[in-house]
Order: structure tokens, then sequence, then C-alpha cells
């Protein structure tokens, strides 16, 4: 399975198709902007930091409403 982080714009920026641990750190397998595969890593520092980024507002908010937008699509795709 495969998921892509796009831009304002609707074009992929990354394709992530894996995230798996590596030793002492998060190791993401996937694409840059549809053409460069690549490997990047998170550190224990770092996951941490990009914890504190989601953890706000706006994202807990979106978590918490994340089965109504996927039944909001769900019927939206059926009515198409």
């Amino acid at each position: 399975m495969k998921t892509s982080v796009v831009s304002d714009k609707g074009q992929p920026m990354m394709v992530v198709s894996k995230v798996g641990r590596k030793g002492y750190s998060i190791e993401i397998t996937g694409q840059l902007m549809g053409a460069w595969p690549s490997k990047m890593y998170l550190t224990p520092k770092e996951f941490a930091k990009m914890i504190c980024l989601a953890i706000r507002p706006g994202t807990l908010l979106f978590i918490i409403g994340y089965p109504f937008f996927l039944l909001t699509e769900w019927i939206r795709d059926r009515s198409d």
C-alpha cells in the first residue's frame, strides 16, 4: 500500500511505500517528487519533535473528525 503527500496544487511531493524500524530510527521508504527513490530516517529525537508538531488543536480535531471525513468522501463518491 502506498500513500501520497501532495502539494497545495495537488502534485505528489512524496509517495511513501513503506514505514518501518531500522535500529533506533524510523525508516521511511518512497519516492520524492515521483522520480527519486529514497530512504529517509527519523531519529528518536526527531520523532519526538514530529509528535510535538502533530499534537496541535487542528490536528487533534482532524483525528476526532476523521471518521466523518471518510464517511463524507464515501457518500460523495457513491453519488458520482
